[in-house]
């Protein structure tokens, strides 16, 4: 270690981020990772609670007059996903910027940068959900309508409103959803991975409690879910405002005589992008395959019902990265290019394992995983209606096994994937990461899902993700190789011409080496 690295280390020592250069890579990615991929799973039951209980609905509404008031709620809100998916996405991005760099900082002994950083992290979040209240009075209904017709719905006016309701709610209240994950993620970049898990157990558990007072007990139907939601979300958020206000942290986020610096703001959006765009990219991809499916009956409702179940796969996942990017990150920023290697080795090891479970699972029994979104008949429904329901669900479990295991195929290689678009943002390689995003999530996978509608009709489609991940990890591997490579030689090359700590100026952009050897 050089002398430069020691001194930073002394002026650092008592930082809950010291974790991540000392401890056993083993122990440290269980403790980073086990509480997010805690969290991560709870998320995946917030996902699926309010559709189990839509579709469980079994009393009338007034001015209801359609058969499948179950079926039809679900749908509503399976239309709106892609909208919901889109705020998920912008909070991500910002956080994982925010992770990123607050982590690199601090790994580098920078605490003064890494302070900035999360503050102009919270400023984004709050210019965000501003942009998200103006969506909400502008872009709802004419969003819902786009996707509802007779063939997907039995009551086309009951969908378009209740649709319009539950997306208008969402959008206007989505500060508390983009304020959590702003705050998770930097509290996670400081090592501290207790307190999301502790906010993502508590908005949960909030929503699932609210869902069955407000939908059964209340039978407030859609506007219960929706309500329940976003109420579950800012509870979320106020644990993460109280911690930070009450509780010392590695990183301050107070705004008092902060000044605002378009380099920060670059440097979130740059590191963040993308994951903004991997996860706003599921929202436009599911968008246009909404668009292919809205001529089939059960299309958009087969693919909402396969993203609620296949969440509890890659959920775990999406934890084990959210542990896994601070340690990368700070590793990359020490120049500790071993303990980097160990982590990224092991983390691959364990998001193949979750896969390959996963895969097994959507394989074996894909019709017990659909069963769960099947509708319940209304208390005062007709022989005929009864009749009618049954064959529909029917219908609906057969076609989502089906998309159920051709879609699973492509779990294993969306590990390899995930982990290399995550290791790609922790050594400040966005555009590549960004390519390999756009790569895997349109531009492989839009061409082939029109190509296989067009041959093979919705059971083709389907075939289209596996195609668009095993394409993405053979092209980008090698790319990510390369760049792993070149990033670790630039950051040698800081350490030796002292360019890192407290007192030096950000250097963010790789130093051209004028050796040619």
């Amino acid at each position: 270690m050089t002398e430069d690295k020691e001194i930073t280390v002394e002026q650092n020592s008592g930082l809950q981020s010291d974790k991540m250069r000392n401890t056993k890579i083993g122990k440290l990615l269980l403790t980073m990772s086990l509480p997010a991929i805690f969290s991560m799973l709870v998320q995946a039951l917030y996902n699926i609670v309010d559709s189990l209980f839509l579709t469980g609905i079994d009393y009338s509404v007034k001015g209801y007059l359609g058969s499948n008031i179950g079926g039809d709620s679900f749908l509503a809100v399976s239309i709106v996903m892609p909208m919901t998916m889109l705020v998920v996405a912008v909070g991500i991005g910002i956080g994982v910027g925010a992770n990123a760099y607050v982590a690199r900082k601090l790994g580098e002994g920078n605490q003064q940068n890494a302070n900035k950083c999360a503050k102009t992290a919270v400023i984004m979040a709050l210019c965000a959900w501003a942009v998200m209240i103006i969506l909400a009075f502008t872009v709802s209904r004419p969003f819902v309508e786009a996707f509802v017709n007779p063939k997907n719905a039995t009551d086309v006016d009951y969908v378009v409103k209740q649709g319009t309701l539950y997306l208008t709610i969402y959008l206007a209240l989505s500060g508390g959803v983009i304020i959590d994950i702003t705050l998770a993620r930097i509290l996670q970049a400081t090592g501290n991975m207790k307190i999301p898990m502790i906010t993502q157990l508590v908005g949960a558990l909030t929503n699932i409690a609210l869902d069955a007072l407000f939908i059964m007990a209340f039978k407030w139907g859609v506007l219960g879910a929706i309500l329940a939601t976003v109420i579950g979300q800012w509870a979320a958020a106020a644990i993460d405002l109280i911690v930070f206000f009450t509780k010392k942290q590695d990183v301050s986020i107070s705004l008092k005589g902060f000044k605002p610096s378009k380099h920060y703001f670059a440097r979130i959006a740059k590191i963040g992008a993308p994951a903004l765009i991997m996860n706003a990219m599921g929202s436009v991809i599911t968008i246009i395959m909404n668009v292919m499916l809205t001529g089939y009956d059960n299309g958009i409702a087969v693919l909402s019902a396969y993203f609620k179940v296949q969440s509890f796969v890659f959920m775990p996942v999406f934890g084990l990265m959210q542990g896994t990017m601070p340690i990368l990150s700070y590793n990359y920023g020490a120049n500790e290019k071993k303990r980097f290697n160990d982590t990224f080795k092991l983390a691959l090891f364990i998001a193949l394992g979750v896969m390959a479970v996963g895969t097994l699972l959507f394989q074996l029994c894909p019709e017990l995983l659909m069963s769960i979104f099947k509708s319940k008949p209304s208390a005062d429904a007709t022989a005929e209606q009864l009749a009618e329901l049954e064959a529909k669900n029917a219908v609906f479990v057969t076609e989502g096994a089906y998309a159920f295991r051709c879609i699973s195929i492509a779990f294993i290689p969306a590990a390899f994937s995930v982990l290399i678009i995550n290791m790609l943002q922790s050594i400040n390689c966005p555009v590549s990461s960004l390519l390999m995003s756009l790569s895997r999530q349109l531009i492989f996978l839009i061409p082939s899902a029109i190509l296989f509608n067009y041959l093979w009709q919705m059971n083709g489609i389907w075939f289209c993700y596996p195609f668009a991940e095993i394409l993405a990890v053979i092209v980008y591997s090698p790319f990510a190789l390369r760049d792993y490579k070149k990033q670790f030689k630039y950051k040698a090359q800081q350490y030796e011409q002292h360019l890192l700590g407290d007192t030096a100026e950000p250097v963010e952009t790789p130093i051209e080496t004028t050796n040619n050897n």
